[in-house]
């Protein structure tokens, strides 16, 4: 009898104690990861339409501009003579055209007359002839002076326009983030005077791989990051979906927008986002139930990709290596390995092999 005693504590003393949760079904969302980079929603490099020297530039780099403001003012002294004398010029066809008016209301008159007198017999046909070609010829005249002014106005029109191109103003509102030239240099068309961005809204474009490729839709919800603010996180949606694949990548072009404003800051937080920085991207694509278990039961074979965990059977630890699936949280799928009820070891795993007795202690799934 104290021989067996002594074989039992043994025994006791060998077990390991251990805690253990069972794994359970749950439905857990499915993500397709992807990385991207982050772009302003408009870009714009503003050239000059004339060429000459460059006599007013107003902007600075990363001065915000509204649309039609003006960025820079180019010489235009010849110009602005012209157009004084084009003015002048319609000037004078107005007063043409208002003596021409007066003058045809004249023979009218005369036309009336005539036409009364010539009906009565009081004056010759070669007389009343007469008065008919001057009428005629004073409606000519009018007409000949509306003409001129039509033509001197349009020309009028065509110089402001001409001299509205000297004066160089924003396409878009948005922040200016290049500054090409300086104030008195000279212009021409071929050159950049300044780049502007509209970060108002950002759109951030990636590519997805040809098996993915009709999982992704308009309209789905998108987890943006970025190791620049790890503890910030942004939402996005998709918003273009290329209609075919790129024939060189055989990947599918997706944009993506979103306001660079991290959603877990109520404060309203300014745009932390910036074009040019490299995000990664977890878009929605569904969900599923599923076996899962907690991270922190998972060990790794060393200098390998190949997980294990202990399931407790019988009182006693059982190794098995694990193909994983999709992960949320703390939460991760088990495709093969474990099945849906089995107890898995997730504190004491590090003193176990298959074999070894263990004192369990079992937990509940958060």
């Amino acid at each position: 009898m104290l021989t067996q005693g002594y074989v039992y504590a043994q025994l006791d003393q060998t077990a390991v104690p251990v805690s253990t949760i069972t794994a359970l079904k749950r439905p857990i969302k499915q993500t397709l990861e992807l990385t991207g980079s982050v772009e302003a929603i408009k870009e714009v490099t503003v050239y000059s339409k004339v060429t000459g020297v460059i006599e007013k530039l107003l902007v600075e780099r990363g001065m915000y501009v509204k649309q039609d403001d003006i960025i820079a003012e180019v010489e235009h002294k010849a110009q602005s003579a012209q157009r004084e004398q084009l003015a002048a010029a319609v000037k004078v066809a107005e007063a043409t055209l208002t003596q021409a008016e007066a003058q045809l209301e004249n023979a009218r008159l005369e036309k009336i007359r005539a036409e009364g007198l010539y009906k009565d017999k009081s004056i010759p046909k070669q007389k009343y002839d007469t008065v008919m070609a001057q009428y005629k010829v004073a409606e000519a005249g009018r007409n000949l002076a509306a003409a001129n002014l039509t033509a001197a106005q349009k020309a009028l029109e065509q110089m402001d326009v001409r001299i509205s191109d000297y004066t160089i103003r924003a396409p878009i509102s948005g922040v200016v983030t290049a500054r090409y030239v300086d104030q008195g240099a000279m212009d021409s068309p071929s050159l950049s005077i300044v780049q502007i961005m509209d970060i108002s809204l950002l759109k951030v474009n990636c590519d997805v791989a040809q098996v993915n490729a009709g999982k992704v839709k308009i309209g789905q919800s998108v987890a943006i990051t970025t190791d620049a603010y790890p503890d910030s996180k942004f939402k996005g949606t998709v918003k273009i979906v290329n209609p075919s694949l790129d024939s060189k990548t055989r990947t599918l072009p997706v944009e993506i927008y979103t306001d660079g404003k991290p959603s877990n800051d109520k404060s309203g937080a300014d745009i932390l986002l910036k074009p040019g920085m490299f995000v990664k991207l977890s878009i929605e694509i569904g969900s599923k139930t599923t076996v899962v278990i907690p991270r922190d039961c998972l060990m790794r074979l060393p200098g390998t990709g190949v997980y294990y965990v202990f399931v407790v059977k019988a009182g006693k630890a059982e190794k098995r290596t694990v193909e994983l699936g999709i992960s949320r949280g703390n939460l991760v799928e088990i495709i093969s390995g474990v099945k849906e009820g089995e107890d898995v070891v997730i504190k004491g795993q590090n003193n176990l092999k298959t074999g070894v007795t263990v004192i369990e202690e079992k937990g509940t799934q958060q």
